[in-house]
């Protein structure tokens, strides 16, 4: 069977799955969260940054706090943070307390945009699988998301 040009992996108990197949397909999967594309989408990172935001408390709403979070180093976090005060879904101020620090904050843009997160989708698919395989489901991404952390910081 075919699912977007990749061939289904077997899922039947006793039947060898390839990983590599499996790989791509959570990667297709990944990418079909997000289904807006082109110069004034909001992309991933930039969804990642806008949901720290609104959990974040006031220290920690600046462009380290967010590299920190995004697990990046300042400049792709800071390139993020201005992308989205130009599309006007963030500020950007200096803190009054150390000039150096710059504080930022959702715009009720930003708020309401966030209704809109395209995970609010890929919630919506993973409570839509009954109890047991959300369980299998996360273990299973625990494990892979730990391998992969292990091997980024050997």
């Amino acid at each position: 069977m075919q699912l977007d040009g990749l061939e289904k992996p077997a899922t039947r108990r006793g039947l060898d799955v390839d990983a590599s197949v499996v790989a791509r397909l959570l990667e297709q999967t990944a990418r079909a969260v997000y289904e807006s594309r082109g110069p004034r989408a909001v992309h991933p990172g930039q969804w990642a940054v806008l949901r720290y935001l609104a959990r974040a408390g006031r220290q920690a709403r600046t462009v380290g706090g967010v590299a920190v979070y995004l697990g990046v180093t300042h400049a792709p976090a800071s390139r993020a943070v201005a992308a989205l005060a130009r599309k006007e879904l963030v500020t950007v101020r200096p803190d009054p307390e150390d000039r150096r620090v710059r504080r930022i904050d959702l715009t009720s843009a930003g708020r309401a945009l966030l209704d809109q997160d395209p995970v609010h989708r890929l919630t919506s698919a993973i409570e839509g699988l009954d109890t047991r395989a959300q369980a299998d489901f996360a273990r299973t991404l625990e494990a892979v998301y730990a391998k992969l952390a292990k091997t980024d910081a050997s």
